[in-house]
Order: structure tokens, then sequence, then C-alpha cells
């Protein structure tokens, strides 16, 4: 198999940083969010995207969202979760729920029948919500600690979530209780009162015989200190089999990932200004076959239905120390970058 490589087409620019962009299922539109509250959206279905008005209904940083059927669902950090019919002109809320979760909302996933939505986050609680009304169908729990992340296996009858020390639980949906846990250490430290890192991305491949959890090798401090680790994890085995780790320790968190149908792994790293790529594995392979430094700080990656071009969102935080700049904070800025795979 010929080695792919990524390279940029066009680049939409906002004023305010971005955390998430994902097309849509029918490949027409591209959604985005982060900082400002708002769901940005563009058609991309002509070689110039269109920005469309945006969306307004969120409270706070808007960090998750998923595509169900003709809904989008978006998730917030003061825990509001929303439906919105996308495909409409001006989307309404299918529904709304101002408290989903007790707080900040860390992961989302769609049940591979498309009835239930399942929301993890700081709260350490998991809960169910059915997909048509956002009425709650079920609590997975308790947990511990914060839940990052959250992935329905593709048969529908188990759900993995990923917690802040870095252990994976396997849940069995028919009787709610933990089948096991798979502890995956390298992604958690305490240093010193401070706890870093966490699993905070789960994802399965299509057959349900891989789990990819990302995260930061052994952080330490604020800044995120460390390398991009992806553990791949056979899930019949309950084993890690590969540690896909970033060479140099500066490029901070894995945030995203993902399948391509060819057979590879794409994954978005994030940290220090300046850092964090974006990278293809092959798993079983040593290295990484590509990586591209025309983008850094990459915080989430989607790939178009036609498989050839990817969404990557950047951010250029200038502003970092959280320190004023004469008289006022200056905000960071975010670009998605539209990258043709070849």
């Amino acid at each position: 198999m010929a080695d792919m490589s990524a390279k940029i087409v066009k680049t939409l620019e906002h004023s305010r940083q971005l955390w998430t962009a994902r097309y849509s299922p029918c490949g027409k539109f591209l959604f985005a969010a982060g900082y400002d509250a708002l769901i940005h959206r563009w058609d991309v279905s002509t070689e110039e995207p269109k920005l469309l008005e945006p969306i307004t209904g969120h409270s706070g940083w808007t960090q998750r969202m998923a595509f169900v059927g003709d809904n989008l669902l978006t998730a917030d950090s003061w825990g509001r979760l929303i439906a919105w019919k996308y495909a409409a002109e001006k989307p309404q809320p299918a529904w709304n729920l101002e408290q989903a979760l007790g707080g900040w909302i860390r992961g989302i996933a769609i049940s591979p029948d498309g009835q239930t939505v399942a929301v993890s986050g700081n709260d350490a609680a998991v809960k169910l919500y059915a997909v048509a009304d956002g009425k709650l169908v079920g609590e997975i729990g308790p947990h511990p600690f914060e839940v990052f992340s959250v992935a329905f296996h593709p048969d529908g009858k188990s759900l993995a979530t990923g917690d802040l020390k870095g252990t994976v639980r396997h849940w069995d949906l028919g009787t709610k209780q933990v089948a096991r846990q798979i502890e995956c250490p390298a992604l958690y430290f305490l240093d010193r009162i401070q706890d870093s890192g966490g699993a905070r991305h789960l994802n399965f491949d299509s057959t349900g015989k891989q789990l990819l959890c990302g995260g930061i090798k052994a952080p330490t401090g604020g800044f995120a200190v460390g390398a991009p680790l992806l553990l791949v994890i056979d899930w019949d085995a309950g084993k890690i089999t590969q540690e896909l780790e970033h060479e140099d320790k500066n490029h901070g968190y894995i945030y995203d990932a993902a399948y391509h149908s060819t057979g590879f792994v794409m994954a978005a790293t994030c940290a220090m200004p300046g850092m964090g790529h974006l990278w293809f594995w092959r798993i079983g392979e040593p290295k990484p076959f590509f990586m591209s430094k025309d983008v850094s700080n990459v915080r989430s990656l989607s790939l178009h239905p036609n498989g050839t071009r990817l969404a990557v969102v950047t951010v250029v935080a200038v502003n970092g120390n959280g320190k004023p700049k004469g008289d006022k904070y200056v905000d960071g800025i975010a670009k998605i970058q539209l990258m043709d795979l070849a």
C-alpha cells in the first residue's frame, strides 16, 4: 500500500479558539464549536465554502458534537445537551437538556442503532438519553473519577469509558455492571498535587476488535508537557498491544483520532504553541508514516464522507499565561485547515 499524505487546500479562519469540527454525514455541511458558545457552520458542497449563520443556544465552551440521523447533538461545559435538525436553514432544537450532566460534558457517543446518546464528564457520571426525545433512559456507574471519554462497541451490547486515572472500563449495557477494567497507567501522572492526563479519547474500529485510547504519556505540570500517546487495545483479550508514541515530548495530548477506511490511524495532537501535529500511523509499524508540520496545535480532525478530505482544527493561543496584554486580555484564534489526502 502506498503511503498517504495530506495537503492544505483551504483555510477557514475564526477569531476565537475552536475545539472541534465535524462534517455532516451527508457531506454538505461542516460544523465547528469552541469557546464562544456558538455552533459555526459552513456549506461545503461547492468549491468555495460558504459561511452560514451560527447557531445559538449554549452557555459555555462547546467541545463535543455527534451526528445521528438528521440530528446534530452538541454538548457544553455547563452540562447542556442539545439536539438540532442540522440541515434546516435556521436549525432549531429538537430538544434541549439544560442539565444532561451536573457539569462539564467531556465525552459523547452514539449507539450503533442510533437510538441512544451517552454523555460523560467532570461529575464522574455517564448518562444515557434517547435520541428521539432526550429522555433519560439509563445511567452507567458509579465512576470514581472524571470520565473524559466514552464509546459504544459496534455490537451495541457494551460501552467503554475512560477516566482521569487512565482506567478503561468495559460496561455490560444489559446489566449496567462493569465487566472488566483495562488499566492504562501511562496516561496518568500525579505531578506534586496536580492530577495530569487521563484517557481523553476512545473509539473502536468498525469490527470492534480494536479500541484506540488516546492521551499523553506521563504528563507533568499545567502546560501538559509530555509525549502524545495512542494505545491500541485488543478488545477481546483486554490487553494493550501497542503504544503509538510521538517521539517529541512537547507535543501534548491526543485529543482526537480516527480510523481511515484503508486501514491506518489518524491522530491530532495539541500542546505548547507551535507544537502538536497531525500524523498517520499503521498499527503494527514502529513509527508514523506521515506527520504534517504544516499544521500545529491540532485539536480535532474529521474525515469527509468521501474519504479524501480532512477538516483539521488548529489553534493559536496567543495569551496562554492568562495575563492581560496592555489593558485587555487577548484571546486565541483558530483555523480550520481543509486538507486533501493523496
